[in-house]
């Protein structure tokens, strides 16, 4: 399985590769979440979906594995914003991934 860091996300001006493989053929990989997005998500846990989902999805290194493209977009469409997560900045690679990985 793949991994990618969030300057392999940043650098890249489009995500048509990972929305291909990951969104349209379910294909998994890992994100090394940084600990400004960990932080994020732990700041808002209980209260939004989106961040219980990445907190439930971080394994044992770390790492967020995103394996289902529908429980990704479900959390989203759960907080009211189907390609954004709530209170994550948009200069951030996760939320760079969760617009182009959303379904």
């Amino acid at each position: 399985m793949k991994t990618y860091n969030s300057n392999d996300i940043l650098e890249k001006e489009d995500l048509y590769d990972l929305q291909d493989t990951f969104s349209s053929s379910g294909i998994a990989f890992k994100y090394k979440i940084t600990d400004d997005e960990l932080g994020w998500a732990k700041f808002i846990k209980g209260k939004y979906c989106i961040s219980d989902w990445v907190l439930d999805n971080i394994d044992s290194e770390g790492l967020l594995i995103f394996n289902c493209p529908f429980e990704l977009s479900e959390a989203l469409k759960d907080d009211g914003i189907e390609h954004k997560a709530v209170m994550l900045s948009d200069e951030t690679a996760l939320q760079k991934l969760f617009f182009w990985l959303s379904i």
